[in-house]
């Protein structure tokens, strides 16, 4: 059994040694999906290392973001590969319609709500609904967060097996230990 994240995990501080991942496929996207992966896949993970965000989960969240298409808009005109919202990526001071920018916007944005919220699956809430959505420790009911929290978890933990270097320092190994299992419980 591969060994997964374990999302209610409190989020451990930066690790300064990180270093950006090697690609693999991920067996998640279609073959043009992918391929958009593979050219995108370095900065991605020199840039969730920068953040301390583990690779894995960032390219778990884009990958359930746009499949890695870089000129996606959503019906709320979210844009790129991490959505960003026209506010966030202003009060943020990135451009959202330049890849780097895009990636290091999310990036920001997901390293801010990990500060915040201090768990995997809030953080992950609070980047999809808004922070002010996340209450008293849990997601909020919306069956679209939800989803979002759950498939992000999924992937993440079949992305783990590609992924072997934690971009984060914890007291156990890199990847959590095999016997948690994630969860995601609806209220």
């Amino acid at each position: 059994m591969r060994a997964q994240p374990d999302a209610f995990a409190s989020v451990p501080p930066v690790d300064p040694v990180c270093q950006a991942s090697q690609y693999s496929p991920s067996r998640l996207l279609r073959p043009a999906e992918e391929m958009r992966r593979q050219i995108y896949f370095g900065l991605m993970s020199q840039i969730a290392c920068t953040y301390g965000i583990p690779v894995g989960l960032f390219d778990a969240m884009i990958i359930q973001e746009s499949r890695y298409d870089a000129s996606i808009y959503s019906p709320k005109q979210a844009y790129g590969l991490t959505q960003l919202m026209p506010a966030t990526a202003l009060g943020l001071g990135v451009n959202r319609y330049d890849v780097e920018g895009n990636l290091r916007g999310g990036a920001t944005y997901l390293r801010q709500q990990l500060d915040r919220f201090g768990h995997y699956h809030l953080a992950l809430a609070a980047y999809n609904a808004g922070p002010g959505r996340v209450k008293n420790g849990r997601i909020p009911r919306i069956s679209e967060t939800q989803n979002y929290v759950s498939n992000i978890l999924s992937n993440w933990t079949m992305l783990t097996g590609l992924h072997r270097r934690s971009s984060i320092v914890t007291g156990a190994a890199a990847v959590p230990a095999s016997d948690r299992t994630v969860s995601v419980t609806r209220f």
